[in-house]
C-alpha cells in the first residue's frame, strides 16, 4: 500500500512540474522540491521497515512511531500540492481564497516538509543504535 501512495504521490509531482504557474509562484516550486525530498525519506523508510521485519523486528518497531509522523508529514504535503494544483485551475474565480491556499501550502513545505527527512534517520538509524533498545523491559 505504501508503495502505491508513492506513486501517486511521483504522478502529481510531475502534474505540479507541469503546471504553468510553476515557474512564476514560488509556492509550487518550493513544495515540489520539499514533497520529492519527503517522499523520498518516506520511500527509504518503507524500504528499511519490509528489509528489517523478519531479521530484526524490534528495529521496526522502534521506526514506528516516527514513521507515522514521517507519512502523515508527507502525506498531508502531497495534498497541499493536490490543493496547489486546484488552486491554479481555478484562480481567477476566487484570488484572495485561492492566494490563502497558495501561502499556506507555501508555509507547510516551509516549515512542516523538512522535517520529514529527520524523522526517517531516525528510523533507519534504529537498527544500529541500541538507544531505547538496550533497556529490559522492566526498565520502562
Amino acid at each position: 500500500m505504501a508503495k502505491a501512495i508513492l506513486g501517486q504521490i511521483d504522478r502529481t509531482l510531475g502534474e505540479l512540474q507541469d503546471c504553468a504557474s510553476f515557474s512564476s509562484t514560488p509556492a509550487f516550486r518550493t513544495l515540489h522540491k520539499r514533497l520529492a525530498t519527503g517522499r523520498e525519506a518516506m520511500a527509504s523508510a518503507v524500504e528499511f521497515m519490509l528489509a528489517n521485519a523478519k531479521s530484526d523486528p524490534n528495529a521496526v518497531f522502534a521506526g514506528g512511531v516516527p514513521y507515522l509522523k514521517l507519512a502523515g508529514i508527507v502525506l498531508v504535503g502531497w495534498q497541499f500540492a493536490r490543493a496547489l494544483l486546484v488552486a491554479a485551475e481555478k484562480h481567477a474565480e476566487d484570488k484572495s481564497f485561492y492566494d490563502s491556499k497558495i501561502a499556506t501550502a507555501q508555509f507547510f513545505a516551509d516549515h512542516v516538509l523538512p522535517h520529514a527527512v529527520a524523522l526517517e534517520a531516525s528510523i533507519v538509524s534504529a537498527k544500529d543504535n541500541e538507544g531505547m533498545l538496550a533497556l529490559s523491559e522492566d526498565q520502562f
